[in-house]
C-alpha cells in the first residue's frame, strides 16, 4: 500500500466514491467541497492505493491549532487503512491542540481501527 497526495485529476473518482457514501447529497456540492480541500490543503488530502487503485482516502484541513478530518473513506474490507491515513496526516502537520473528526459512524470507525 502506498499513501500519497490526492491529484486534482482524481477528484471525480473520489467524488463517485463519496456519492455512494452520501446518496442524498448533490454531486456538485460534493465535488466543490472536495476540490476546495485538495487545492487548499493538498498535503492533508491523501489517498491510499494498491496496484494503482484508490482503496481509501482522507480529506482534511488545518486551522491555526485545529485539524479537521472532513472525510475518511475506505473500500469495503479495506477499513484497516483508516489508521494509516490518520497517522500519515498527523505526521505531516505541526502539533495541534484539537483534532475534529466529521464522521457519522464514529463508533464503527473506532472498532475497525483496532
Amino acid at each position: 500500500m502506498k499513501i500519497r497526495k490526492i491529484k486534482l485529476n482524481e477528484i471525480d473518482e473520489i467524488v463517485k466514491l463519496l456519492i455512494n457514501k452520501y446518496p442524498n447529497e448533490k454531486i456538485d456540492i460534493i465535488r466543490e467541497h472536495t476540490e476546495w480541500h485538495v487545492r487548499g490543503f493538498p498535503e492533508f488530502c491523501l489517498v491510499a492505493e494498491e496496484n494503482n487503485e484508490i482503496i481509501g482516502f482522507i480529506i482534511c484541513h488545518l486551522h491555526t491549532n485545529n485539524l479537521e478530518i472532513e472525510e475518511l473513506y475506505a473500500l469495503k474490507d479495506k477499513e484497516w487503512i483508516y489508521k494509516s491515513l490518520i497517522l500519515e496526516v498527523l505526521n505531516r502537520i505541526p502539533r495541534v491542540n484539537t483534532i475534529t473528526i466529521w464522521i457519522d459512524d464514529f463508533k464503527e470507525l473506532i472498532s475497525q481501527m483496532k
